[in-house]
């Protein structure tokens, strides 16, 4: 295992834990107090007191980035009384079961769902109306009852009432003591339950070797305790003391493909990776899509041959003790060489197998996969080295970056062990535009346009292309690119050469099997000579030319991968990355974000199997249909109202994305590289998968309902793929107060001050949007960005946004009933308000279905002569819906503006009407087009 990661928590205190349901979890967007300046390795990084962090800290003098967003996220980090801290993220409301019950009966108040500030969530929603009538009813009938008895006692002295009352206090205390008694020793009962495990005292020795029949006929009570240990102990090799998932021999087992969530937290830039049971696992990542890949995407027939080869590789030139000259002591070896994969282990004896002969040379590996890491661990027994990799996506920075510690331990008991090493990339792609497609069709002619430039001589290396690719005369020349820092954990301040040129490694080997540059050079050899990076695709090897470890001991080489808008960002995010304990805080951070994100559902029951599943199945749904989050709390008012109840809360949904991996390559993927990163989804899935947002966050209200009855269009259609929604203001008053609120109201900050307010004032936005123009005009802000957005928020106005793209589906329709009947389980008595005292308008688009008889066509058989009739091209694009779009065309952006994707009625006005006549109309026009035999609704939109 990996020497430098973290301990795991007590089990023994997990097991306790189990007493409830669901667990109140800190929220993502609470933060410790961390001066983010001082080094990361001054205190223990445990998940007890490593829970959130802030947006990024103040930096000034050299440390300056070329924006200033950097600069004024830095405010207070502890959530006090009378103190709000500046840095929110997404949070998810705990409810269990015996929670809601009492809050359902109106014992107790719903569940706050805290929103972007992070002041104490209070009491938010008002006693259901049936509630209070219901209580009142109560206390009637007990005064009633309490006339009763005394008008049929109207005899009884003071004493004897007094000696009544003083008997059922006796009988009610004592009744109550005995039934806490009754609860601790029920609860000391379950927690004693829960927390048996292989180890349990229900063993041989409790039944005394008795054999009783279990009542089942099925076997005896020994029988059953047996079978139960083992399934626990079945259950519990397969995971660590982490939660992970452990796979032995990994590489040997058949293929399989998954990926990272790719989740950074809100003011973070994530990067998306994919990885396969091959090689070092991990076969491609990049940022944004796929079409922006820093290893390239590949599906996945194709990942699982290049991943061994062309991925991540690690080459060790060794000798231990005696010196490099002595053959039983020297050794160049690469760990998780896909030759040495243990296949062999797999055959039997009979079948010609060698088990344990061959096979007993090669190097055990394993995997382990975590919700949000991926870890690998070969050790080599042969030259006594053990290698784990970890990797995971950089959370909550303003540069996005993939992550990899390659930790390398020296299991030998008498010598040590010397090494020079090559840990990285085999090929590394650069910048320079949509590029996918071009490296699967002109992969040679591209390389033209390749080139390695250096921000600080060999340890900073920068991957770009020289221009844009385009078959145009205008020149686009490209900024930004890839970098590649890497060091030796501990030794932080000397950043590790970086061999760049691919021939130094493999030679003549273009096949990249072997490193053969490595059997006629050492590694320092290599790093003192010179390197060409230009003209050809290039790799990204971190360099150790010599060290030693002693037996017992290891060394972690960390690196990161990612983008940088300009050459001279490399050197501000290199100072960031060297601060003491920076790679292994951020590990924790990546671990707990996950753990935050579905708080909602934490389950603790004997089963824990079940609870993975749990949680694991609510993350991805929100990264299908998204984590919601409140913005807009700009005072104590509105923590207790939901959204239909203050106009200025808004729900943003967060690390939303279209279901695109290796296997269902067809589809394309967009995660925003940028704070409050989220991606668009299609209709279907992002509808299905909110179906519970009320449930789990009740003051989201009725947003969700209201959004997806306002994609359904006139005809009764909808658009394919769902984004985010924007805000919008269009009072000039309101976008320059909130620019002096944000900037300061000094004369020396006047152009800050128009500058943020006419990014305010100009057309939609959405909160990571913002935040990007803010950087990249260099704007200084006085307040904090989360005050800033959540001010932003409670002005603006949002509007849904979404594509048609290809035709219309069938069924999407069906996910709104799903949406209502969630909203009125937790809000019934608000059903008329939502469905006739609302007004939404109709999404329009500019593709419509052609009627019947020009769709259906005679075509011929597939399975021989004669035709039959068929549905041919249903859907095309409207000239005469395009040209009514087009009046409302930005002149300056060339962008249609939200009102283009409304209804309008003949005098110009957007067209609206109540929920339950959209639901009317859409359920008339689904009955009015069933097929020819009238059994069901067709696919007569194309899908």
């Amino acid at each position: 295992m990996d020497t430098h990661q973290e301990e795991a928590d007590d089990p023994d205190e997990e097991s306790c834990a189990m007493a409830s349901i669901a667990s109140e979890a800190t929220p993502l967007h609470v933060n410790t107090a961390r001066n983010r300046d001082a080094s990361y390795g001054s205190e223990t990084l445990t998940f007890s007191n490593i829970i959130a962090t802030s947006p990024p800290d103040a930096r000034s003098g050299p440390d300056a980035r070329s924006g200033y967003l950097s600069s004024n996220m830095s405010s207070a980090s502890i959530d006090t009384p009378g103190n709000r801290s500046s840095a929110t993220t997404p949070n998810v409301s705990n409810v269990t079961a015996s929670i809601f019950d009492e809050r359902m009966n109106g014992n107790k108040p719903l569940p706050s769902m805290p929103s972007m500030s992070s002041k104490q969530a209070i009491t938010q929603l008002p006693p259901r109306h049936g509630q209070v009538v219901q209580a009142n009813n109560t206390d009637s009938r007990d005064k009633s009852n309490s006339l009763s008895s005394s008008h049929q006692r109207p005899n009884s002295s003071t004493h004897t009432q007094n000696t009544h009352s003083l008997a059922s206090r006796i009988k009610i205390s004592t009744t109550l003591v005995l039934l806490i008694l009754g609860l601790i020793l029920s609860g000391c009962t379950l927690v004693e339950y829960a927390t048996m495990g292989p180890t349990s005292k229900l063993n041989d020795s409790t039944i005394n070797g008795s054999h009783i029949a279990d009542g089942n006929g099925g076997g005896t009570i020994k029988e059953s305790i047996e079978k139960e240990k083992n399934r626990r102990a079945k259950a519990k090799e397969l995971f660590d003391e982490l939660g992970r998932y452990i796979i032995e021999d990994y590489d040997a087992l058949p293929t399989f493909s998954s990926f990272l969530p790719g989740v950074a937290g809100i003011y973070g830039k994530p990067v998306w990776s994919f990885y396969v049971n091959r090689g070092q696992g991990i076969s491609s990542f990049g940022v944004k899509s796929k079409d922006f890949p820093i290893m390239e995407f590949h599906s996945a027939n194709n990942a699982y041959q290049n991943t061994p080869l062309l991925g991540f590789r690690t080459f060790y030139q060794g000798h231990r003790g005696g010196g490099w000259g002595k053959n039983d002591e020297s050794f160049v070896v690469e760990p998780f060489d896909p030759a040495r994969t243990r296949f062999t282990q797999s055959k039997n004896k009979k079948d010609g197998g060698s088990v344990g002969d061959e096979a007993s040379n090669y190097p055990t590996r394993s995997m382990f996969i975590g919700s949000n890491e991926l870890q690998i661990r070969e050790v080599d027994h042969v030259h006594k080295i053990e290698t784990n990799v970890t990797y995971f996506v950089l959370p909550e920075e303003d540069f996005g970056a993939f992550v990899r510690r390659t930790t390398i331990a020296n299991i030998g008991k008498k010598k040590s062990v010397h090494l020079s090493i090559l840990d990285g990339l085999a090929r590394i792609q650069p910048v320079g535009g949509k590029l996918n497609l071009l490296l699967k069709t002109i992969g040679r002619t591209l390389e033209g346009w390749m080139g390695v430039y250096h921000a600080d001589h060999d340890t900073m290396p920068f991957f770009r292309l020289s221009t844009e690719p385009l078959d145009s005369a205008a020149v686009i020349v490209e900024e930004a690119g890839h970098f590649c820092l890497s060091y030796i954990e501990n030794e932080e301040n000397d950043f590790l050469p970086i061999i760049f040129d691919t021939n130094k490694v493999f030679g003549r080997d273009s096949s990249l099997m072997r490193p053969v540059g490595l059997y006629e050079k050492t590694v320092k050899s290599i790093v003192e000579g010179e390197q060409y990076g230009f003209a050809k695709t290039s790799s990204a090897f971190a360099a150790v030319e010599d060290v030693v470890i002693k037996p017992g001991r290891s060394i972690t080489i960390t690196t990161f991968y990612g983008k940088a808008n300009t050459i001279n960002d490399v050197s501000v995010t290199a100072r960031r990355i060297v601060q003491g304990g920076f790679a292994r805080y951020k590990l924790s951070r990546a671990r707990e974000l996950i753990k935050q994100t579905t708080a909602g559902v934490e389950t603790n029951t004997g089963n824990h199997l079940f609870n993975g599943y749990v949680q694991q199945m609510y993350l991805d749904n929100s990264l299908r249909g998204g984590v919601p989050v409140l913005l807009g709390d700009i005072d104590d008012s509105s923590l207790s109202l939901n959204v239909d109840e203050d106009p200025r809360i808004k729900v943003y949904h967060l690390f939303s994305r279209i279901h695109g991996d290796l296997e269902r390559d067809y589809n394309d993927f967009v995660i925003e590289p940028t704070f409050f990163s989220e991606g668009p989804g299609n209709f279907r899935d992002i509808a299905q998968n909110r179906r519970i947002d009320v449930i789990i966050n009740p003051r989201i209200g009725s947003f969700n309902v209201k959004l997806f009855l306002t994609f359904i269009q006139a005809d009764g259609y909808n658009p394919l793929s769902v984004e985010a929604v924007v805000f919008t203001i269009d009072s000039k008053d309101e976008c320059n107060r909130l620019a002096a609120v944000a900037v300061g109201y000094a004369d020396g900050h006047r152009a800050d001050r128009e500058k943020l307010a006419a990014i305010l004032c100009d057309g939609s936005f959405r909160p990571g949007q913002l935040a990007e123009m803010i950087e990249k005009q260099r704007i200084f802000i006085m307040s904090t960005l989360p005050e800033l957005i959540d001010n932003v928020a409670a002005s603006a106005t949002i509007s849904p946004m979404a594509v048609t793209k290809e035709g219309y589906w069938a069924d999407h329709w069906t996910y709104l009933l799903d949406l209502i009947e969630s909203y009125l389980k937790i809000y019934p008595d608000k059903e008329e308000k939502l469905l006739y005292d609302e007004e939404l308008p109709y999404y329009f688009s500019s593709w419509a279905v052609r009627p019947r008889a020009k769709k259906y066509v005679l075509s011929k058989n597939f399975h021989g002569p004669g035709s039959h009739v068929r549905q041919l091209n249903p859907s095309f694009e409207d000239p005469v819906r395009r040209k009514q779009m087009r009046h409302f065309m930005s002149n300056s952006s060339g962008w249609y503006a939200i009102e283009a994707h409304s209804h309008h009625d003949r005098k110009g006005n957007i067209f609206k009407s109540a929920p339950i006549a959209k639901l009317f109309l859409l359920a008339t026009i689904k009955f009015a087009t069933r097929d020819a035999y009238g059994m069901g609704i067709e696919y007569e939109g194309v899908r």
